[in-house]
């Protein structure tokens, strides 16, 4: 029989095991494979539909840190020429090509958080990885915003926000993709 302290004692070493279970996750990664696909469809520039590879389950995934160049929502804070500049210049539909021609039929890996991961439509938010050969697979996402062809968002918690707020700001410094409608005054401000 487990006399009082003995009962006590086990009970603080289930509280201590337990606890150091919820620290060791928490020191783990935030994120996790769901595994390798295909990308079926580029549904938009920052919305595309993925099987999984040796499975029969298609996903819907959704770009984490993407945002797509005609979502009126998200580009609702931009400049007004910016958004006259996309719209007139159709950079929706080269935004869709370009992410098209990276990911369209190729084998690819999907990332996503270990929580919160769905977005208010019920896709998927998640990292696209192209393995490419080198040492590290290609950042779709990253690669998107790189090119100015999509922004940052900041409606969903990513920890590559700054890693892409990096490159946001590089595109608009060098106009490239959507950043091609600034102003020349706020690019010559940009530029120093």
């Amino acid at each position: 029989m487990i006399g009082p302290r003995g009962l006590l004692g086990a009970i603080v070493l289930l509280i201590i095991v337990v606890g150091a279970t919820d620290v060791l996750w928490a020191l783990g990664p935030r994120y996790t494979s769901c595994g390798r696909g295909h990308v079926l469809e580029v549904q938009a520039p920052n919305v595309v539909r993925v099987r999984l590879a040796g499975q029969d389950r298609t996903l819907s995934v959704r770009l984490l840190g993407v945002g797509s160049p005609r979502n009126r929502d998200r580009i609702k804070g931009l400049d007004h020429e910016i958004i006259t500049y996309i719209q007139k210049n159709g950079l929706w539909d080269e935004s869709r090509k370009y992410v098209q021609s990276l990911v369209q039929g190729k084998l690819v890996e999907v990332w996503t958080r270990k929580w919160d991961r769905l977005d208010d439509k019920n896709r998927l938010l998640a990292y696209l990885m192209v393995p490419n050969g080198g040492p590290e697979p290609l950042d779709v996402n990253g690669e998107i915003i790189r090119n100015g062809l999509g922004f940052v968002t900041r409606d969903y918690v990513h920890v590559t926000f700054a890693d892409y707020k990096r490159l946001e700001d590089d595109a608009r410094k060098n106009r490239r993709g959507i950043w091609r409608g600034l102003p020349m005054d706020r690019y010559s401000s940009l530029s120093k």
